[in-house]
């Protein structure tokens, strides 16, 4: 029996499972994408609001209090906490401030020291 050109239903099909594993692989690379994308939004929003802060303390003219503080900030749209920690160091002209801002949405964070002089 002579055989028709074309492809048969086994071919038709394996090739459509081999298209579909690459198409689902697709769908996962993509949804890692936008996942690290949020991450890296608010990431980068934490990071602004503690350079802000820095800011802010490197130039208070007042001198920073010994001890620690957490405070609620809205930037954004979103809600961050701020939790500082200032601590002597061991020249008494010099302070160390320790700056952790939490995104209360995602959980990102950013971590920032400074040192301050007392006045």
């Amino acid at each position: 029996m002579r055989r028709a050109n074309g492809f048969t239903l086994i071919e038709m099909l394996v090739a459509l499972a081999v298209f579909s594993i690459a198409a689902l692989a697709l769908l996962r690379l993509d949804g890692f994408a936008v996942a690290t994308t949020a991450d890296l939004a608010a990431r980068a929003g934490a990071t602004l609001v503690a350079e802000n802060e820095a800011a802010l303390i490197a130039t208070d003219p007042a001198p920073a209090i010994l001890g620690t503080s957490t405070r609620e900030h809205s930037n954004g749209g979103r809600s961050f906490v701020i939790q500082q920690a200032v601590t002597p160091t061991a020249d008494q002209r010099l302070v160390r401030v320790d700056l952790a801002v939490i995104d209360r949405g995602s959980g990102a964070r950013a971590l920032l020291t400074l040192i301050k002089r007392v006045r």
